[in-house]
């Protein structure tokens, strides 16, 4: 993404998180032409408690390699899953050069919470009880297609309990391994410089990250070759 287009659409950015408010948080994606992702910028991050350092979504990366952004210029009305199960309405633009070729996401996430309960709250006023039960049993049932807050830690946490990390306790091999192994599938190793920060969070060198990652990436494509048989 050149410089002009990355600055049109963070000046779009800042101008609608203004208009709209702190229920917005407007995320630029910006794919590098090497491979990988960078956050280019971010409005309202608070929401989903992501970082210029956090990873694309698996659910991004899904419609890049699926080359949804062929047939499509956005996907909207999704619902994104983040802090603490937290849901979103979410939106994403496609942003393409003048030959079609995707440079980055424009994504959008709504906290609709505070406008469900003012909906809750007018119909507690006129006693449609059976109405409020039917808004929460939907709000419930809606099945988030997107996690917001892949970053680096909460990844670790879902694999080595946090006590144990925070309190210097050496990590078995096997531990290791599938925190590594959940970082790599969430695209972590894609950002740069990104091996430096995992090393210092579990207590290990970067050469041991780096080994585990490339015993990982073998172990993969070990396994494709025998199923492409």
């Amino acid at each position: 993404m050149d410089k002009e287009l990355f600055r049109h659409y963070q000046n779009i950015m800042n101008y609608f998180g203004e208009i709209l408010g702190s229920n917005y948080e407007f995320v630029l994606h910006v794919l590098n032409p090497n491979g990988g992702s960078h956050i280019g910028h971010l409005v309202n991050g608070h929401l989903s408690e992501r970082s210029l350092d956090s990873p694309l979504t698996n659910y991004a990366k899904k419609l890049i390699s699926e080359k949804v952004y062929l047939e499509k210029d956005f996907v909207t009305d999704y619902v994104g899953e983040g802090p603490r199960g937290k849901k979103f309405r979410s939106s994403t633009l496609f942003i393409k050069d003048s030959e079609g070729q995707i440079q980055g996401l424009l994504c959008i996430n709504f906290d609709a919470d505070v406008y469900r309960k003012v909906a809750k709250d007018i119909l507690k006023l006129v006693n449609l009880g059976l109405d409020i039960e039917h808004i929460e049993k939907e709000s419930d049932q809606e099945q988030p297609v997107e996690k917001l807050t892949d970053n680096i830690r909460h990844i670790i946490y879902s694999v080595i309990d946090k006590e144990i990390l925070e309190s210097g306790a050496q990590l078995s091999p096997e531990q290791k391994r599938q925190a590594i192994a959940k970082l790599k599938e969430s695209g972590v190793f894609e950002i740069k410089g990104t091996i430096n920060e995992v090393a210092e969070i579990m207590g290990m060198s970067e050469s041991s990250v780096y080994r585990y990652h490339q015993m990982i990436s073998r172990n993969e494509k070990h396994l494709q070759t025998n199923e492409n048989k």
